[in-house]
């Protein structure tokens, strides 16, 4: 919630949709996450990614998924995976 309050405060636009900061207290996530992505769909899809992709390294940590691989069969399988099999 914090993080879609932050990308509301650096944008004018956004903050003309808004109540008053000092009525955010109980503001609704859904319609917060509703109205920011309609005005300012490019913030809050990188605000997405960001928060998908930590999440993501944050796992890989907990869990231990992270695999260690030879530079060469890391070229191979990155080739291998960039062509269709259509």
């Amino acid at each position: 919630m914090e993080d879609m309050l932050g990308v509301a405060k650096t944008s004018i636009n956004t903050l003309r949709h808004l109540p008053d900061e000092r009525d955010w207290e109980g503001l609704n996530r859904k319609w917060l996450a509703d109205i920011i992505f309609t005005v300012d769909r490019v913030k809050f899809e990188k605000m997405i990614k960001d928060a998908v992709k930590a999440r993501k390294e944050r796992l890989e940590e907990k869990h231990n998924l992270n695999v260690e691989m030879r530079p060469e069969f890391a070229q191979a399988l990155q080739n291998c995976m960039s062509f269709s099999s259509k």
